[in-house]
């Protein structure tokens, strides 16, 4: 096994533990101490640190980088059984993202009928 791996695990063995090291905090409202134990940030292999990463990646996206519009997000999930013949042929993957962005078209058309499309613009 890598050695990068058990390292991973071991830190991973030891993420939230307190007496693995903490920092205190206290609650400015009502004086209170609390203490959070350190992460491992193990990426590979520890579920909360890749919780708190995906969250951190998100707010990111959202405050400084996408403009104050509304944002559409579309999620595909292809069913576990189709996923094998996937895995392997780009031109399947081709053809279910034709199929699926068609769908996306076809539903936001409907939902703007008094849009104007203007040919070869791709607005």
């Amino acid at each position: 096994m890598p050695a990068f791996v058990e390292r991973d695990f071991r830190k991973y063995l030891t993420c939230g533990v307190l007496a693995h090291g903490f920092g205190r905090a206290r609650c400015p409202a009502c004086g209170h101490d609390f203490l959070v134990a350190f992460s491992c940030r193990a990426r590979a292999v520890c579920p909360s640190c890749n919780a708190r990463r995906m969250a951190e990646t998100a707010a990111h996206w959202v405050d400084p980088v996408f403009p104050r519009v509304p944002v559409r997000q579309w999620v595909l999930a292809v069913p576990k059984r189709l996923r094998y013949f996937l895995v392997r042929d780009p031109q399947r993957v081709g053809a279910v993202l034709g199929i699926f962005l068609r769908v996306i078209e076809e539903t936001l058309r409907q939902a703007s009928p008094g849009l104007v499309v203007v040919p070869g613009s791709g607005r």
